[in-house]
Protein backbone atom coordinates (compact mmCIF):
# COMPACT_ATOMS: atom_id res chain seq x y z
CA UNK A 1 0.00 0.00 0.00
CA UNK A 2 1.47 3.39 -0.88
CA UNK A 3 2.71 5.31 2.17
CA UNK A 4 0.41 8.28 1.55
CA UNK A 5 -2.68 6.21 2.36
CA UNK A 6 -3.85 6.50 5.90
CA UNK A 7 -5.24 3.55 7.80
CA UNK A 8 -8.72 3.48 9.26
CA UNK A 9 -9.11 4.35 12.91
CA UNK A 10 -9.46 0.96 14.69
CA UNK A 11 -12.69 2.07 16.43
CA UNK A 12 -14.30 3.06 13.13
CA UNK A 13 -13.13 -0.20 11.54
CA UNK A 14 -14.61 -2.23 14.39
CA UNK A 15 -17.89 -0.28 14.43
CA UNK A 16 -18.50 -0.78 10.70
CA UNK A 17 -17.38 -4.43 10.53
CA UNK A 18 -19.42 -5.35 13.63
CA UNK A 19 -22.44 -3.63 12.09
CA UNK A 20 -22.14 -5.55 8.80
CA UNK A 21 -21.40 -8.87 10.56
CA UNK A 22 -24.48 -8.45 12.79
CA UNK A 23 -26.79 -9.25 9.87
CA UNK A 24 -27.97 -12.82 9.38
CA UNK A 25 -26.16 -14.58 6.56
CA UNK A 26 -22.91 -12.60 6.89
CA UNK A 27 -20.16 -14.86 8.26
CA UNK A 28 -17.27 -12.38 8.16
CA UNK A 29 -15.86 -9.23 6.60
CA UNK A 30 -12.55 -7.90 5.35
CA UNK A 31 -10.98 -5.21 3.19
CA UNK A 32 -12.92 -2.28 4.62
CA UNK A 33 -11.79 0.94 2.95
CA UNK A 34 -13.23 4.30 4.01
CA UNK A 35 -12.87 7.44 1.90
CA UNK A 36 -13.52 10.79 3.56
CA UNK A 37 -14.51 13.73 1.39
CA UNK A 38 -15.03 16.27 4.15
CA UNK A 39 -17.45 16.56 7.08
CA UNK A 40 -20.37 14.13 6.77
CA UNK A 41 -19.18 12.97 3.35
CA UNK A 42 -17.82 9.45 3.56
CA UNK A 43 -17.94 6.44 1.30
CA UNK A 44 -16.77 2.95 2.15
CA UNK A 45 -16.40 -0.44 0.54
CA UNK A 46 -16.19 -3.77 2.30
CA UNK A 47 -16.10 -7.45 1.41
CA UNK A 48 -18.81 -9.48 3.17
CA UNK A 49 -18.29 -13.22 3.39
CA UNK A 50 -21.41 -15.31 2.80
CA UNK A 51 -21.85 -19.09 2.70
CA UNK A 52 -21.11 -20.36 -0.82
CA UNK A 53 -24.35 -22.34 -0.84
CA UNK A 54 -26.60 -19.38 -0.03
CA UNK A 55 -29.50 -18.24 -2.16
CA UNK A 56 -27.98 -15.36 -4.15
CA UNK A 57 -31.23 -13.39 -4.43
CA UNK A 58 -31.91 -13.56 -0.69
CA UNK A 59 -28.31 -12.67 0.12
CA UNK A 60 -28.46 -9.75 -2.31
CA UNK A 61 -31.54 -8.50 -0.43
CA UNK A 62 -29.60 -8.66 2.83
CA UNK A 63 -26.67 -6.78 1.27
CA UNK A 64 -29.03 -4.07 -0.02
CA UNK A 65 -30.61 -3.76 3.44
CA UNK A 66 -27.18 -3.38 5.08
CA UNK A 67 -26.20 -0.65 2.60
CA UNK A 68 -29.45 1.27 3.25
CA UNK A 69 -29.11 0.90 7.02
CA UNK A 70 -25.47 2.12 6.89
CA UNK A 71 -26.64 5.29 5.18
CA UNK A 72 -29.40 5.80 7.75
CA UNK A 73 -27.31 4.93 10.82
CA UNK A 74 -23.86 6.31 9.91
CA UNK A 75 -24.58 8.66 6.96
CA UNK A 76 -22.17 6.40 5.08
CA UNK A 77 -22.46 5.33 1.46
CA UNK A 78 -21.38 1.70 1.84
CA UNK A 79 -20.72 -0.56 -1.13
CA UNK A 80 -20.57 -4.26 -0.30
CA UNK A 81 -18.83 -6.94 -2.33
CA UNK A 82 -20.07 -10.49 -1.63
CA UNK A 83 -17.39 -13.13 -1.13
CA UNK A 84 -18.64 -16.74 -1.09
CA UNK A 85 -16.84 -18.92 1.48
CA UNK A 86 -17.00 -22.61 2.30
CA UNK A 87 -18.71 -23.17 5.65
CA UNK A 88 -19.79 -26.83 5.57
CA UNK A 89 -16.98 -28.93 4.08
CA UNK A 90 -15.26 -30.42 7.12
CA UNK A 91 -11.88 -30.85 5.38
CA UNK A 92 -11.80 -27.23 4.23
CA UNK A 93 -12.78 -26.07 7.72
CA UNK A 94 -10.07 -28.31 9.24
CA UNK A 95 -7.32 -26.88 7.00
CA UNK A 96 -8.58 -23.33 7.53
CA UNK A 97 -8.31 -23.88 11.30
CA UNK A 98 -4.79 -25.23 10.82
CA UNK A 99 -3.76 -22.06 8.95
CA UNK A 100 -5.38 -19.95 11.69
CA UNK A 101 -3.32 -21.75 14.32
CA UNK A 102 -0.08 -21.38 12.33
CA UNK A 103 -0.65 -17.64 11.92
CA UNK A 104 -1.38 -17.19 15.61
CA UNK A 105 1.94 -18.88 16.42
CA UNK A 106 3.86 -16.75 13.90
CA UNK A 107 2.29 -13.36 14.80
CA UNK A 108 -1.12 -12.96 16.44
CA UNK A 109 -1.69 -9.77 14.41
CA UNK A 110 -1.79 -11.74 11.16
CA UNK A 111 -5.12 -12.64 9.61
CA UNK A 112 -6.32 -14.10 6.33
CA UNK A 113 -9.35 -14.24 4.10
CA UNK A 114 -10.53 -15.59 0.74
CA UNK A 115 -9.39 -19.07 1.80
CA UNK A 116 -9.74 -21.77 -0.84
CA UNK A 117 -8.47 -25.30 -0.99
CA UNK A 118 -7.66 -27.46 -3.99
CA UNK A 119 -7.61 -30.96 -2.55
CA UNK A 120 -5.50 -33.46 -4.44
CA UNK A 121 -4.17 -36.86 -3.45
CA UNK A 122 -0.49 -35.95 -3.21
CA UNK A 123 -0.80 -32.17 -3.04
CA UNK A 124 -3.22 -29.80 -1.31
CA UNK A 125 -3.10 -26.17 -2.38
CA UNK A 126 -4.15 -23.74 0.35
CA UNK A 127 -4.87 -20.41 -1.31
CA UNK A 128 -5.50 -17.27 0.75
CA UNK A 129 -4.86 -13.57 1.20
CA UNK A 130 -2.64 -12.81 4.20
CA UNK A 131 -3.23 -9.50 5.97
CA UNK A 132 -0.12 -8.09 7.66
CA UNK A 133 0.15 -5.09 9.98
CA UNK A 134 0.92 -1.81 8.22
CA UNK A 135 4.34 -1.53 9.86
CA UNK A 136 5.66 -4.73 8.23
CA UNK A 137 8.49 -3.82 5.88
CA UNK A 138 8.46 -5.04 2.28
CA UNK A 139 11.83 -6.73 2.85
CA UNK A 140 10.45 -9.27 5.37
CA UNK A 141 7.36 -10.36 3.43
CA UNK A 142 9.09 -13.09 1.41
CA UNK A 143 10.57 -14.59 4.58
CA UNK A 144 7.17 -14.40 6.24
CA UNK A 145 5.51 -16.32 3.40
CA UNK A 146 8.26 -18.95 3.53
CA UNK A 147 7.93 -19.32 7.31
CA UNK A 148 4.15 -19.76 7.13
CA UNK A 149 4.49 -22.27 4.28
CA UNK A 150 7.13 -24.23 6.22
CA UNK A 151 5.00 -24.31 9.38
CA UNK A 152 1.96 -25.54 7.42
CA UNK A 153 4.06 -28.25 5.69
CA UNK A 154 5.31 -29.44 9.09
CA UNK A 155 1.68 -30.22 9.92
CA UNK A 156 0.84 -31.78 6.56
CA UNK A 157 3.63 -32.40 4.03
CA UNK A 158 1.12 -32.37 1.14
CA UNK A 159 0.21 -28.71 1.71
CA UNK A 160 1.44 -25.95 -0.55
CA UNK A 161 0.48 -22.40 0.44
CA UNK A 162 -0.37 -19.92 -2.30
CA UNK A 163 -0.29 -16.64 -0.39
CA UNK A 164 -1.12 -13.13 -1.56
CA UNK A 165 0.02 -10.54 0.97
CA UNK A 166 -1.83 -7.30 1.62
CA UNK A 167 -1.37 -4.58 4.23
CA UNK A 168 -4.02 -4.03 6.84
CA UNK A 169 -6.34 -1.10 6.23
CA UNK A 170 -6.46 -0.43 9.98
CA UNK A 171 -4.29 2.35 11.34
CA UNK A 172 -1.58 1.12 13.69
CA UNK A 173 -1.08 4.45 15.45
CA UNK A 174 -3.32 6.67 17.51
Amino acid sequence: MPPYWEGIDPEVYERITNFVESFEGIVGTHDLIVHNYGPSRSMASIHAEVPNDCNVEITHEVIDRIEREAMRRFNLLLVIHMDPVETHDERVVEFKEMVTDVLMNVDSRLSFHDFRMVDGIERINLIFDLVVPREYKQTVLGKLKARISDEVRKRDIRCVCVITIENSFISSGG
